[in-house]
Order: C-alpha cells, then structure tokens, then sequence
C-alpha cells in the first residue's frame, strides 16, 4: 500500500512538473512581442539614421491569378492607394513562396512611391509540399528545430502506403536534404530558367494591355525595375545579361533601367566566374551576407558578391550584411517554405527544415519568427539592423537610380556606412 502511495506521489510530482513546462512555454510564447510591436520597432531602428524615402504613403495590394499557356501565375500589385505616375518593380519570389513573398521589401518601396507586381507561377509555389510532408510525417524534427507540432497527420491517411506501396517510413533529416538539393538543382536548371523568363516578359505584356484598358493606370511601365530573391535572382540575372551558356528568351520591348538581386545564385561549377556577368551593364544592387548560403547546396555566401565583383562597372552597389543568413534577406515575417536556410555550423543544423513554424496559429511570431528564425544564434537588435538595411539601402538606390534623387545618392555615399557600422557595409564600383 506504502509502495502504491509513493508511486502515486511521484507520478503527481512528474504531472505537476510536466505541466509547469507546459505553462513556462505558454508564457514565453505569449510574451513575443506583437506584430505591430515589431514593425514599430523595425521603423524605428529605420529612422535613427537609415534612408528614409520621404513621408510614407497609402498602400494597398491587389491579387489576382493569371493563366498563361496553361499555366498559372500567382500575381500580386502593391502601390500608393494616390493617384500618379509610379515607377515599376517586378519582383520574383524563391523557390516555394508566393507572390505574397518578400512583404516587408515589397512594402517598403510601395510606400516610397512604387507600384511593385510580384509573380509566381502556381507550381513553383508548391514546389516544396512534398518536403513539407515529410517533415510532417516526423514530429523529431520539429521538436529538434524547438517548435510544437501542431497538426496531427490525417486520420483518413493510411500510414501503410507511402510512395510504392509500403509501410510508410518516417523521412530522416538527410533525406529531405537530398530531396531539397535535388529539387534545388532542378528548378536552377537551364531550361527551367527559360521558362520563368518567358513568363516574365508574358506578365509584363499583359500589364501594358490591362493599362491601355484603364486597369493598371497608375503604373508607370516605362521605367521598370526587376527584382528578384533566390530563384527569383536567377531570374533576374538572366534578364540583365548573365550568360548560361545558352540562348535565353528574349523581349525587346523590355527595357529595364535598374535590377536588385537578394541573395543571388552564383554556381561555381558553370565556371566563368569573370566572364559570365561582364555583359550586365544597367544599374545593379547585389543585397547578401556573410552567411548567406543556400539550402540547395548551389550557392555560398562566399561567391555570391561575385555578380557585383564581376558585372560592367559603374553604377553597381553590393549591401554586404555581417553574420546574416539566407533567411533574413526573405523578407518576410513568416514563410512555409524551405526557400530560406538558417544560420548553423553544419549542413544539417542549418537547412535541416522550414525556416519558420509555418503552421503556428500564433500571429504574434511576426518578425521574430520570420527574422530569426526557431533557433537562429542572432540577437533580435541585429535581427532588426539587418532588415532595416536591407530596406534602407534597396530604397535609396531606387530613388538615386530611378528618380535621379541627389539625397538618395548622398546618403549612399556618405552616410550609409555609417549608420550601418558593424552591420554590415555598402560599396560601389
């Protein structure tokens, strides 16, 4: 009886203990600071000596879902809710986000008086949904990367079928490396390139038709910027000029005055490295970090400056960040792809899965999550300094470039550095 008794009292003590944790973690996540508290705070690290484009504006977002040549393409418009003339930015997405990806750039140069159009084809999107269900199938991971499984597996879901029939295995950490890599290395692919570029220059002709109807009347379509994170570089890399060793899709009509490319695919094992980008003449800004390197084991952070180091002279700036992942420069608080690594020591620390919980209900997460990631060894001040750079310097090289501004151009000579510090640094060549 005495035995019952004490086994009684320590299952009690290990429930009262097991739940305190429970409720410790509640409140750690209950204290994450809101989203609103977050924006505030990343505006304000703007303001103290960041590039300010003049008083923000009204902005609003329209999408929409196109189809072209059965394919369909998510698109989203951001701009000044005003009347006017607004320069235009295409922006493209990374491998498995949306057009609703990079947010806080997209918003950021809306406000500073762009009309910015963010495209995606649909399968892109759900590149990644297989890789995201194999991390669902193995709950370890997510516990190892310190988040809460939340969704249980369906329950109409035969766990005995999985791919060729039988008994469905639990996927390890490496083999959605491998599958990664592998999807990784097939979406960068040549021909896969082609295809986005000539549903670039498709979305692009059909902007100027929705216009000529009165639908896009605000949008500037003779001074266009392309943009892109990731994939999305890739793309815009070879619009400007990189050379694949292959004929690319052409248009003309399509002029660019400026590019930006976050977060770049350099591929060392296409060679040329000093040849391949001599040919990239327009203005360009190469926005990476020291420990930029991606998920696809395509690219490092060690090669990416090589777009700026290698393009034409003139008019080139590269934001070098210190200590900043591939996650950072997204651009969005929270992601549901792998399109973005973690900070880490090793391969499978760092892309061993998602880069945010994306099926946390918490809206809260906000910033943190999206800029730091679970457990991203970084404080969230520099977490901050680094999107605030991002926004900062992308939006005074617009308006320099774009708008001829002389404060712009200033402030990027003269100031940038400066406020930047130990974040990181800005050069022009």
């Amino acid at each position: 009886m005495l035995s019952n008794f004490k086994s009684y009292k320590l299952i009690k003590v290990l429930w009262i203990a097991s739940f305190s944790g429970l409720l410790a973690s509640c409140s750690m996540r209950s204290t994450q600071p809101s989203v609103e508290v977050q924006t505030q705070k990343l505006a304000e690290t703007q303001s103290k000596g960041g590039y300010v484009a003049g008083a923000e504006i009204e902005i609003d977002s329209q999408r929409e879902v196109w189809n072209h040549d059965h394919v369909q393409l998510d698109t989203m418009l951001t701009m000044p809710t005003a009347a006017g003339n607004y320069p235009l930015i295409i922006y493209l997405p990374s491998l498995g986000e949306d057009a609703n990806a990079g947010r806080i750039w997209r918003e950021t140069w809306a406000k500073a008086g762009y009309a910015v159009f963010s495209l995606q084809p649909v399968l892109i999107t759900q590149a990644l949904k297989e890789i995201e269900a194999m991390k669902k199938l193995n709950p370890e991971l997510e516990r190892e990367e310190g988040f809460e499984a939340e969704d249980e597996l369906d329950q109409s879901q035969s766990l005995t079928e999985g791919w060729f029939g039988g008994k469905l295995q639990r996927p390890s950490r490496s083999a959605q490396n491998s599958e990664l890599r592998y999807l990784g290395h097939e979406y960068f692919a040549v021909d896969n390139l082609k295809q986005r570029m000539q549903q670039v220059f498709w979305a692009y002709q059909q902007l100027k038709v929705r216009k000529s109807s009165g639908q896009f009347a605000s949008v500037d379509l003779s001074k266009v910027i392309i943009a892109g994170y990731d994939l999305g570089a890739q793309t815009v890399a070879g619009m400007i000029g990189e050379n694949f060793d292959s004929a690319l899709p052409e248009l003309p009509e399509f002029k660019p005055l400026a590019a930006i490319t976050i977060s770049p695919s350099v591929n060392l094992a296409k060679g040329n490295v000093r040849s391949r980008f001599k040919a990239i003449k327009l203005p360009l800004l190469v926005v990476t970090g020291t420990e930029d390197n991606d998920p696809y084991a395509i690219s490092s952070a060690s090669v990416r400056a090589s777009l700026w180091e290698h393009a034409a002279a003139g008019s080139k700036y590269l934001l070098m960040l210190q200590n900043a992942g591939h996650q950072v420069l997204a651009g969005s608080e929270v992601s549901a792809r792998f399109g973005a690594g973690r900070r880490g020591l090793s391969d499978q620390e760092q892309f061993g899965g998602s880069q945010v919980n994306h099926r946390s209900r918490h809206t809260n997460d906000g910033l943190i999550m999206g800029l730091m990631g679970g457990r991203e060894r970084r404080n969230a001040e520099q977490g901050y300094k680094q999107v605030a750079a991002v926004a900062s310097v992308s939006s005074a090289y617009l308006d320099a470039v774009v708008k001829n501004d002389e404060f712009a151009r200033f402030w990027l000579a003269d100031k940038a550095n400066v406020w930047l510090g130990n974040t990181g640094q800005v050069k022009q060549r």
